[in-house]
């Protein structure tokens, strides 16, 4: 008997990241493609993003899919059953499908902190979620979509740092450093060209969400991209304060995301969580969102994911994570 093989895809607005292993945690190869946000693309175009990914991965590794035994999916903008179920009939003449666990992205974010367990997830990454899971039943809030909400992303950050910048042009303002940055990395000069270069963008959320690092880099020392980043931060602990009696507060809230990535977004977080609400403890999860998709997959064949699984599974991705940077 040949064998058997797991691959766990993480994909959310502003990429998407997909990672193979065996039974035993052993990760064996991790691929990048691009935003994986069923509300940003087609259903055909994830297809085709899927497609290429799990490809890359057999290739890279050798392994064949007939000895693919799950392919868990984490998608965001799939954790409606109807979402679902367009990506599943995307896959209908593939061989695929048979493999496919199609979930949303919160599913696999949670696991990557909780190792597959129970627990309350935050996540500020392009869009914004809070999701718990307790005594076998599910509850989120927030996460409504860039048009409608994701108040507290990446998407809100860098929208908030764009209306900044038109704002100064309105008033004659003399730009500020980061302000500038963000000019510079859409290589304009003016506002103007600024809006031409968003609403021109294939994905506008992606686009937007791009700037986001810069306003990070920026809000120790600036006045204005300190005010920005509060009042992302401020949207993100009115999230939690929607749900907390809900919230399993005998287990940690974990932490995921690109804002939660950088460090001091991080730690003035957790230092204004703690103040707010001193009965919970936070943490950032120990492997990435594909990582906890793979996780996923595993449970899904009821695999054990012991405590030699884990060290495994640490060790490997220690070795691959500079694969998908």
């Amino acid at each position: 008997m040949s064998k058997k093989f797991w691959i766990g895809i993480d994909g959310g607005g502003t990429k998407t990241t997909a990672v193979i292993g065996d039974g035993t945690g052993h990760l064996l190869a991790a691929v990048k493609g691009s935003s994986g946000n069923l509300t940003a693309i087609s259903p055909q175009q994830l297809y085709t993003l899927l497609n290429d990914l799990i490809e890359q991965l057999l290739k890279k590794t050798g392994v064949t899919l007939s000895d693919v035994k799950t392919i868990f999916a984490a998608m965001a903008g799939a954790d409606r059953p109807g979402e679902q179920q367009k990506i599943y009939e995307a896959f209908q003449q593939s061989p695929i499908l048979s493999k496919l666990k199609v979930q949303s992205d919160i599913h696999a974010a949670l696991a990557s902190g909780t190792w597959g367990k129970e627990g309350t997830l935050l996540i500020a990454g392009t869009g914004t979620i809070l999701f718990g899971y307790h005594n076998q039943e599910t509850f989120r809030m927030g996460g409504w979509g860039y048009l409608l909400g994701d108040e507290g992303s990446g998407y809100h950050l860098g929208k908030l740092a764009i209306r900044s910048i038109l704002k100064a042009h309105d008033k004659q303002l003399e730009l500020k450093p980061f302000q500038k940055a963000i000019l510079a990395h859409f290589n304009v000069r003016s506002p103007d060209q600024l809006i031409t270069k968003v609403y021109s963008s294939t994905n506008p959320v992606t686009t937007i969400s791009s700037t986001s690092k810069l306003v990070l880099a920026a809000f120790e020392e600036d006045t204005m991209a300190k005010l920005i980043v509060q009042a992302v931060q401020e949207e993100l602990l009115e999230l939690v304060a929607s749900a907390y009696t809900r919230i399993d507060r005998t287990k940690p809230v974990v932490l995921h995301g690109g804002l939660f990535s950088n460090h001091l977004f991080y730690q003035v977080f957790e230092k204004s969580i703690s103040t707010r609400f001193p009965e919970l403890v936070v943490m950032k999860p120990s492997v990435p969102g594909m990582v906890g998709a793979y996780l996923l997959a595993l449970h899904e064949n009821e695999i054990e994911v012991s405590e030699l699984v884990k060290q495994t599974i640490q060790l490997t991705w220690s070795i691959l994570e500079g694969e998908v940077e």
